[in-house]
């Protein structure tokens, strides 16, 4: 058995540059690990009045998840309409399990738009259990053997590089980790164990390589298995069956968290709220307090068991104060609160707003740069992800990879049409101001016209509509 000599958990410097960021957003999204983003009170004091003083301020702040439910929502908007899917029958596995597990292509779907939405990053690796064979066929057909589509979070992608062959740059090494639960002797204990999966290029063959660490062993690496993966036609892949899914493209480059600058304000709010309710705590009892006596009088209304309250006349010496302090209202940190919760209000409503971007690499020739939001260019790059999946799902299966396509919708905006705005679309169109692509365009927005129809479909239609009116004439 081969024992790897290096590390092979060695990170892609962008990883560890985005690691902390994915981090934070996931911690904050779902509400995980929250003490640690207040900051400590005297940091530098490390006595045991101080940690106790930091417990408690910690644990009296209130946190909002605002950032956990804006993703939620964003992500919910995705599938406000249900997803278009276009595959062969050999694929039909992917409406109930698409990665092996019973989760759907939809349900998955759903994961990796959060994962966009929240960290800007996931991955798809489309894997087959065996190398193909008259056996492995005909276990194909019995439906006993199937090409699973594996969904992957940014923070298991370890490593990765890129090479050009020829006149095209494919990914040559992509490094996956996981972890297993592998079961022991007695099948009551499970021992978690770290797995890395190395795909590679070489000599433009993919060749996909586990290791795993050693129960025993003290954590040294060894190879389990070795395999080059052949296709239906039990041909070699001359790529990996892998893909990015990004916030903007679905390069191999790390794209900023969509969701950061969010979770950083909600961040902020969390600590204006341990500020506040520390306050409150401190200074929101009343105080009483006396003047001019003694600690023989303190003893004596000890002794006597005075009280105080409204019921209770609380006596004090002749020609002595009592009274009441009562902090006045300090609103600074509240109002840090409020302002921070419209910040984020704005910057959820951002995601909806259209601005001038290029699609993704993989985009149809010829194509021009349209409006899109953070929101739509999310869906359009996941769908562009599934159907180059399903793809290579359907040629590890002997499928036809041209009868398949996974759309997501992208019209997030309610209708903006009124009577007006119509009649003077049509009036445009009609005088030849505004061209057919622009006016379809502008009816599927609105919900006037089929989202799902083409523009020659939907210029067909409109002459044979003229023809019927002038035959009517």
């Amino acid at each position: 058995m081969s024992i790897l000599k290096i590390n092979p958990k060695i990170r892609h410097p962008q990883y560890e540059k985005y690691f902390p960021r994915w981090k934070a957003v996931n911690d904050i999204c779902d509400g995980e690990h929250i003490p640690e983003y207040v900051h400590d009170i005297h940091p530098n004091d490390t006595s045991i009045e101080n940690e106790a003083r930091n417990r408690s301020f910690k644990e009296r702040a209130v946190f909002a998840a605002i950032a956990g439910y804006t993703a939620k929502g964003l992500t919910g908007t995705v599938f406000t309409k249900w997803p278009s899917l276009k595959i062969p029958p050999q694929l039909e596995y992917m409406q109930e399990s698409a990665d092996g597990s019973g989760v759907s292509i939809y349900q998955q779907s759903q994961t990796t738009v959060k994962d966009q939405v929240r960290v800007g990053r996931a991955g798809l690796f489309v894997d087959f259990p065996a190398n193909q064979s008259d056996t492995s066929q005909a276990d194909i057909q019995s439906g006993d053997l199937f090409s699973p589509i594996m969904h992957i979070k940014a923070e298991q992608i370890l490593n990765w590089n890129t090479t050009r062959y020829g006149g095209k740059t494919k990914l040559s090494l992509v490094v996956i980790y996981d972890q297993l639960r592998m079961e022991s002797e007695t099948g009551f204990v499970f021992d978690l164990v770290d797995v890395i999966y190395e795909l590679r290029l070489v000599e433009g063959v993919y060749v996909f390589k586990e290791w795993r660490t050693s129960i025993v062993g003290g954590g040294a690496w060894q190879k389990v298995d070795e395999v080059i993966p052949r296709d239906g036609a039990g041909n070699t892949w001359d790529e990996i069956p892998f893909t990015f899914v990004g916030s903007n493209d679905n390069t191999p480059d790390v794209d900023p968290p969509p969701m950061y600058d969010i979770v950083r304000v909600n961040i902020g709010h969390l600590n204006n709220s341990a500020i506040y309710e520390d306050a409150v705590f401190i200074t929101g009892q009343p105080q009483p307090w006396m003047s001019g006596i003694d600690f023989d009088y303190v003893q004596q209304a000890q002794n006597a068991g005075m009280y105080f309250g409204a019921p209770v006349m609380l006596p004090v010496p002749s020609g002595e104060t009592f009274g009441i302090a009562q902090a006045s209202e300090n609103t600074m940190a509240k109002e840090a609160m409020t302002d921070k919760i419209n910040t984020m209000i704005g910057l959820g409503a951002m995601f909806m707003q259209s601005g001038s971007v290029a699609k993704t690499a993989t985009q149809a020739a010829g194509e021009q740069m349209v409006q899109h939001s953070t929101l739509s260019l999310i869906a359009s790059n996941c769908s562009e992800a599934y159907t180059q999946a399903l793809k290579w799902a359907a040629r590890f299966m002997g499928a036809d990879e041209d009868e398949c396509e996974y759309t997501l919708s992208q019209n997030f905006v309610d209708p903006e049409a009124n009577p007006q705005m119509l009649q003077q679309m049509i009036a445009g169109f009609l005088q030849g101001a505004i061209p057919l692509s622009d006016y379809h365009r502008w009816m599927q927005r609105n919900q006037l016209a089929d989202e799902e129809q083409s523009l020659d479909d939907y210029s067909e239609g409109l002459q044979t509509n003229q023809a019927i009116d002038l035959d009517a004439d």
